[in-house]
């Protein structure tokens, strides 16, 4: 598999970071969360870094609002439509 950190390696990352928070939401353990929503927000950084990625920072901004709802203790979505949004990333990340 090819690990050259692209954007799209960041965003199949930020998929498995949601993952994480959102089992860790689920079972309350706010901790944990806190730590993977840390992780979260420095990967959509280093996202924001790519020039290639100026044209989706409205998606960006979306995903940084689910997390600072995450991070006050809310969440209004469904949990496998946002899963759902990251698996097109990990797809093609897997199959490089």
């Amino acid at each position: 598999m090819n690990t050259t950190r692209t954007p799209l390696f960041y965003m199949a990352n930020l998929g498995s970071e949601m993952s994480h928070i959102l089992l860790e939401y689920e079972k309350k353990d706010f901790e944990k969360m806190r730590n993977s929503i840390l992780r979260a927000e420095n990967i959509i950084k280093k996202i924001k870094e790519f020039p290639e990625m100026k044209n989706r920072t409205g998606e960006l901004e979306i995903l940084e609002l689910i997390i600072n709802d995450l991070n006050q203790k809310k969440f209004e979505l469904d949990k496998n439509q946002l899963l759902n949004y990251f698996s097109p990333f990990a797809i093609r990340l897997t199959s490089l």
